[in-house]
């Protein structure tokens, strides 16, 4: 099943009170680029990662910043598209990801999260392939014990375009997932795959739990 990646990088940090992305990782890389690593490591066809206009991209390694695609190219797998009206809410940024990945014509999207830095290419595979191996299911959504309502990582059929250019204003996919209209499977993934970063305690619960896992992958 042809997927597109769609990285969700053009966030305020409001709560966070300072850029989310750039915050640094134990192994001295930035926090979004352990999710867009996961991306680029994942059974995916191309990566749309979507950022705000004043977006520095530092926190992106230069060697894929290099080699990252600005408009679309069908043999440039990362892409990154600038949202104008990010401001406008969530889903704007949507709008943009989606928009984007609709010029590769794919079967299908993954919806991620920049700020869940610990979530796996094997969470997103796992997603992807619920979706895959369920023809008449709209989508695949992640969940864990405390919230079986379904969150991102989330993949949806091509179909799907047209519900998620409807949501407006801060409304994510949750509308859809909630939609009894349409069908979906739920991946059951660990706890830390959905961490993100919008407090300071949150942000040191994540720096404590990827230095761990960085001494048992040593």
């Amino acid at each position: 099943m042809q997927t597109t990646g769609i990285l969700l990088a053009a966030g305020r940090s409001c709560r966070l009170g300072r850029d989310k992305l750039a915050v640094m990782m134990p192994d001295g890389r930035a926090l979004a680029a352990w999710t867009l690593q996961a991306a680029l490591n994942a059974s995916l066809d191309q990566i749309i990662c979507v950022v705000k206009p004043e977006d520095s991209l530092e926190w992106l390694p230069a060697e894929w910043l290099r080699t990252a695609a600005r408009a679309y190219h069908p043999d440039n797998r990362l892409r990154i598209v600038v949202c104008r009206d990010h401001a406008g809410g969530m889903a704007n940024s949507l709008h943009c990801g989606v928009s984007s990945a609709m010029d590769y014509r794919p079967q299908g999207v993954l919806m991620l999260m920049a700020d869940q830095p610990l979530i796996t290419a094997q969470d997103m595979n796992r997603v992807t392939t619920a979706l895959a191996s369920h023809p008449l299911c709209d989508y695949a959504a992640a969940a864990d014990l405390n919230d079986r309502s379904g969150k991102p990582p989330v993949a949806f059929r091509s179909h799907m375009f047209g519900p998620l250019l409807s949501l407006r204003g801060d409304e994510g996919a949750r509308r859809i997932l909630c939609n009894a209209k349409y069908q979906g499977i739920q991946v059951s993934l660990p706890q830390e795959s959905f961490w993100d970063a919008d407090t300071e305690p949150q942000v040191q619960q994540i720096l404590n739990y990827a230095e761990k896992r960085m001494w048992r992958e040593a």
